[in-house]
């Protein structure tokens, strides 16, 4: 878990959170400096309406990214909040409100913040907001135009906490949605450093399986009917470390069991030069899943999986978010095959295990 940590007499200990009073002081925070959400692509937000009616609710922030011209809904929550558990309804739509308006009608419906912030348009608020000369008129209106044709929206969540249903709900949506939709799920951790106020916000990056590439056997299916379901969600929670992963080679067909011990011990390397820390899960349906998280995260770039043999899934987001060099080198050496947590269909090479290595080196100098 991220965090600060702090050395006293009795050793390291972590620095209890401080949170934060009420939602308006984290609104604040995001509001003055969009730019600490730490979201894949990373995009510059430009904030235009805080507040903002949506059909009968009001969305906590509207921006757009200066860049591609996209809007983008971020909705607050703090874990005393009631209706946190709702959020993603909420933040849908909001989606479902901006959804293909024209340009003119998006303008209209920001047109109350852009007047009380003192401009007389959304251009002129985002020129303002990246004050580098890099937005021009014509260009940024033609890809706001396109990403509202073409239902473009970024649906950011932040929490002061990521309880494991939210997790899920942002795996789902994540899953389901089209490239059209972004769910980003946040959060933000407040800290008392040395009479200063510290913000540690962080990416949760939800652990996906792949889809299921066998049906299961009838014996499966009769014991997941009676089998109960703490137990099988107690299965299927990742713990800390490799064994349990290099205990199920053993169970695998004989033809994979140097695949899967050559991939175990690659990962297992990374973690003894520093590069990612491992955490296995073992699926209900016989999969073991080896995340290769990036040190002090929740979250992966790669996830080692025996599953009827030795595969990868990449996690195109957080490479994109924390080792773009790296990326640009995976999508030329396995065009199109850089998903979110989608299989790698390539062979694994020496090469592509060494790219990847690569991209866990970048994460760290971030």
């Amino acid at each position: 878990m991220t965090g600060i940590w702090h050395e006293d007499s009795t050793g390291w200990k972590p620095l209890a959170p401080q949170g934060f009073p009420g939602e308006h002081l984290l609104h604040d925070n995001v509001e003055k400096a969009p730019e600490m959400l730490p979201i894949p692509g990373r995009p510059r937000l430009i904030v235009v309406g805080r507040e903002v009616l949506c059909g009968t609710g009001r969305a906590d922030l509207v921006a757009v990214d200066a860049d591609t011209g996209q809007p983008v809904i971020i909705e607050i929550k703090l874990r005393k909040n009631a209706d946190r558990r709702h959020v993603f309804t909420q933040v849908l739509d909001y989606a479902r409100i901006i959804y293909r308006l024209t340009p003119a009608a998006f303008e209209d419906l920001l047109r109350p913040h852009i007047v009380r912030r003192g401009f007389t348009s959304l251009l002129e608020m985002v020129e303002t907001g990246v004050q580098d000369g890099s937005v021009t008129s014509d260009v940024f209106q033609a890809k706001l135009t396109r990403c509202l044709g073409e239902g473009r929206v970024r649906c950011v969540v932040v929490v002061d906490e990521a309880p494991d249903h939210l997790v899920a709900m942002a795996g789902y949506l994540q899953d389901v949605s089209n490239d059209r939709l972004d769910i980003d799920l946040v959060t933000v951790t407040a800290y008392e450093v040395g009479g200063v106020r510290v913000l540690v916000p962080q990416l949760v990056e939800p652990v996906r399986l792949p889809p299921v590439s066998v049906a299961p056997t009838a014996v499966e299916l009769e014991r997941l009917a009676v089998e109960p379901a703490v137990s099988r969600s107690r299965e299927a929670k990742p713990v800390r470390g490799a064994e349990p992963f290099e205990s199920g080679i053993a169970t695998a067909n004989a033809k994979d069991v140097p695949g899967l011990r050559r991939l175990y011990e690659w990962a297992c390397r990374l973690e003894e030069e520093g590069l990612v820390t491992l955490y296995t899960t073992v699926g209900v349906t016989g999969r073991w899943a080896l995340n290769l998280r990036i040190p002090g995260q929740q979250r992966g770039m790669v996830t080692v999986w025996n599953d009827n043999g030795p595969f990868l899934t990449s996690f195109r987001s957080v490479i994109d978010a924390v080792a773009p060099k790296a990326l640009a080198r995976l999508d030329e050496l396995i065009p199109g095959e850089v998903k979110m947590g989608g299989y790698v269909r390539s062979p694994i090479t020496d090469e592509l295990l060494s790219v990847f290595r690569d991209a866990y080196l970048e994460a760290l100098a971030h």
